[in-house]
Order: structure tokens, then C-alpha cells, then sequence
């Protein structure tokens, strides 16, 4: 407990100086329609809506569109050349009094601000508040726990009133149970998880705690966003800034940063070396980067830069049945089996062996001694079988007409 809450101490948020620039990806960007709203030398204010669905996270000026590529995907990119004054854009506003207001009227409002609560909080049964970091390395979940306990009874008060859900619980990693005690102030239940990988990850609370997967009907807020949501109502700032940790060449401190800001320019004092490579993500669960250009997003936790002896290479030798995969698999499923069928392509085996349940959490890649791309596996049997159901539906369509 005591080395926990020591790390704590010395993992204490900081933020880093603002951005020249920031870039933003403009999901459902459609050139011909958007382009009278994108132009070239526009002033942008925070929080000012600049395409359906994409807010400015700074004040600044535009100064052009380019694409990116991440992970095999193109991104359409938005650069804003930032300004030295912070301009919040007229539509958000305060209000002290948020808790008096229609959930529905609050709904509204966080939507505004770039934190789209409604979906997540839609029909739900559950609300599952988490403090508990995803991936080996990481702290930032933990540490805005310990820097905003005030922040977060008020947000736990606030979920409590914009749903209807039964219930509302919000993890913690054990050895920080004893400080935050007084936390939940009657608006939630404390649900206690030993900080092991992979018990943070939202798949594995909510069977945890419900007892089933069930995440149809379980809304997962990471505790960031419940603070951010109280910053929205009350002080009017909209969601504008990231915390993430950074771990690599034997440092590893949580960032608070601009949303946009270049991954370049945080890790100027952990550059990545020859056969290094740049992480967006954990180690378990992180895409690598090979373009640091790209931009810290919304829903990044952590950058990495992993050592090249720490590189686990995938050989794919024949798989020797030694059942270590099937092991240490959270999901208890048949890991050697569905790996041997998605690599010779027979995917439908693979569902009727419950691939569905697998939340690629990469624990059978890294213990198995064959070295077998397990996960990449995985993920091509996926998604090969969307595309079945795909043509099925499609098929079914046409013999229905």
C-alpha cells in the first residue's frame, strides 16, 4: 500500500507548455460540404464546434487540412496554429446551480463541451466509475483520484443525477481504499480491484462486478472524464485537455496536455533510439507509432517507448499445445484452438469457440514460447466474420425483395 501511494506522490500530474500547433482528425469530414466551414486563416475559439461532432480544443488560427496514416487508416487532419490567449467559444457556460437542472438540459451541455455523455449513459443499467489504469506502467487513472477527491464525489452526484441506473460503483485500486473512504458520499458503491493487469480494463470490471458480460447494459467512465464533466457544468471549460502517462528510457511521469498536441513534443527527454519504437498506447495493449507527428486524441491513456529488448517477436512457429495462452486468458477461452483456426482461415470454428468474448488484451502473445501472433490472429477472425454477417444480411435482403 505505502509503495503505491508513494509512486502517487511522485507521479504527480504536470503540465507541459502549450503547442505551437495542434492537430485534430475530423471524423466524417466531407471536403465538398465542410469546406466553407474549414478555411484557411479562420480564427477558431476552445470549444467551437468547427464540423458536426468535432470541437476545437484550442484558440487559434487554421492554417490547413492533411491527411495522416495510423495503424493502416488515414486520417484527415485539421492544423491550428494556437494563439497565446485562451478563448472560450460563447456557447459554453457555467453554472453553479447544475445539479437543480433537467438531466436532459446537462446532457445537452456535456455534449457541448466535446464530452458526449448520452450514448454512454443511454438505457443503462449500470454505471461503472473507473480509477483502476488499464496497462502496466500507467497512473493517471489513480492520480486524478488522489489530486480531485472533492471533484469526484461532486461527479459521482452528478452521474446519480443525469441516469436512471440502478447502480453505481466506482473502482478503485485496493491500496488507496483507506484514502478515499469518504469519497462516494452515498452516490456510489466502492468497488475494490488488486492493481494487476488485466483488471482494469473495462471488460473485466464490468464481468467483475455484474458477475457477466454484460456491457449492453454498463456505461464504463474513466474518472478523468467524470472530473471533466463537473469542470464543464460549473466552470465552464470544455474538454480540452488530456492527462496521459508517459513511461520509456526509465522515466515515467503523468502529462496533463493540450487534446492535438503533437506526440513530438512530448518526448523530447525520451526520444526513441535505433530499433525503438514509439508506443500509443501501453505495452500490452498499445498500436506502435511510426509517425510522431500524429496527435495525443481524446481517448489516449499513455505513450510508450519501448526498449528493443523488451520488443516481443512474433516468429509464429507451430503452436506445441502447452496451453499457456489458454492459461492466462481472462476470458477463459480455447486461445490455441482459435488461433490455429483463424490462421488457416476456417473463422466460423472460431465463433462457436466464443472469439467474440476475447478482449485482445495480449496476454496469451506474450507468454506463448512459440511466439505466435496470437492477438493479430484474433483480430483478423473478427474481423473477417463481420464480414460474413455482413453478406448475410445483405443476401437476406435481396431474397426478401
Amino acid at each position: 500500500m505505502n509503495s503505491l501511494l508513494l509512486k502517487s506522490k511522485e507521479m504527480k500530474i504536470t503540465e507541459v507548455p502549450e503547442p505551437k500547433e495542434v492537430l485534430l482528425p475530423l471524423k466524417g469530414f466531407d471536403e465538398e460540404k465542410e469546406k466553407l466551414k474549414i478555411k484557411e486563416g479562420s480564427r477558431v475559439k476552445t470549444g467551437e464546434e468547427l464540423i458536426p461532432g468535432v470541437y476545437s480544443t484550442v484558440t487559434g488560427t487554421i492554417t490547413g487540412i492533411d491527411i495522416m496514416s495510423f495503424a493502416g487508416t488515414d486520417l484527415t487532419i485539421l492544423r491550428i496554429a494556437v494563439s497565446e490567449t485562451d478563448e472560450i467559444a460563447p456557447e459554453i457556460t457555467a453554472a453553479a446551480d447544475y445539479l437543480e437542472k433537467d438531466a436532459a438540459e446537462l446532457l445537452k451541455k456535456l455534449n457541448r463541451a466535446n464530452l458526449g455523455f448520452d450514448e454512454e449513459l443511454k438505457d443503462i443499467k449500470t454505471v461503472i466509475i473507473s480509477a483502476v489504469d488499464t496497462e502496466p506502467l500507467a497512473a493517471s487513472y489513480q492520480q486524478f483520484l488522489i489530486e480531485n477527491p472533492d471533484t469526484v464525489t461532486e461527479g459521482l452526484k452528478l452521474i446519480k443525477h443525469l441516469t436512471a441506473a440502478g447502480k453505481v460503483f466506482l473502482a478503485l485500486p485496493e491500496p488507496l481504499l483507506s484514502s478515499a473512504a469518504n469519497l462516494t458520499a452515498g452516490a456510489a458503491d466502492i468497488f475494490p480491484v488488486k492493481p494487476v493487469y488485466p483488471n482494469g480494463l473495462p471488460e473485466i470490471l464490468t464481468r467483475d462486478i455484474s458477475r457477466k458480460y454484460d456491457t449492453g447494459k454498463t456505461a464504463f467512465l474513466k474518472i478523468e472524464k467524470l472530473v471533466a464533466a463537473v469542470l464543464a457544468l460549473r466552470d465552464g471549460k470544455p474538454f480540452s485537455h488530456k492527462v496521459i502517462t508517459a513511461a520509456g528510457k526509465g522515466k515515467i511521469k503523468n502529462l496533463k496536455v493540450r487534446i492535438g498536441t503533437p506526440l513530438k513534443d512530448l518526448l523530447q527527454d525520451m526520444q526513441p533510439g535505433e530499433n525503438e519504437k514509439v508506443m500509443i498506447g501501453g505495452p500490452m495493449m498499445g498500436t506502435a507509432c511510426y509517425n510522431t507527428d500524429l496527435p495525443v486524441t481524446a481517448d489516449v491513456d499513455m505513450i510508450y517507448v519501448q526498449d528493443a529488448a523488451e520488443i516481443v517477436k512474433n516468429e509464429n512457429n507451430q503452436c506445441m499445445n502447452c496451453g499457456k495462452c489458454v492459461e492466462v486468458c481472462p476470458a477463459h477461452l480455447s486461445v490455441n484452438l482459435i488461433g490455429r483456426y483463424a490462421e488457416f482461415s476456417i473463422f466460423e470454428q472460431c465463433r462457436d469457440l466464443g472469439i467474440q468474448h476475447c478482449i485482445e488484451c495480449g496476454l496469451c502473445a506474450y507468454y506463448c514460447p512459440s511466439g505466435r501472433s496470437l492477438v493479430q490472429f484474433i483480430q483478423l477472425a473478427k474481423s473477417e466474420l463481420e464480414k460474413i454477417e455482413a453478406e448475410k444480411i445483405e443476401t437476406e435482403g435481396e431474397d426478401v425483395e
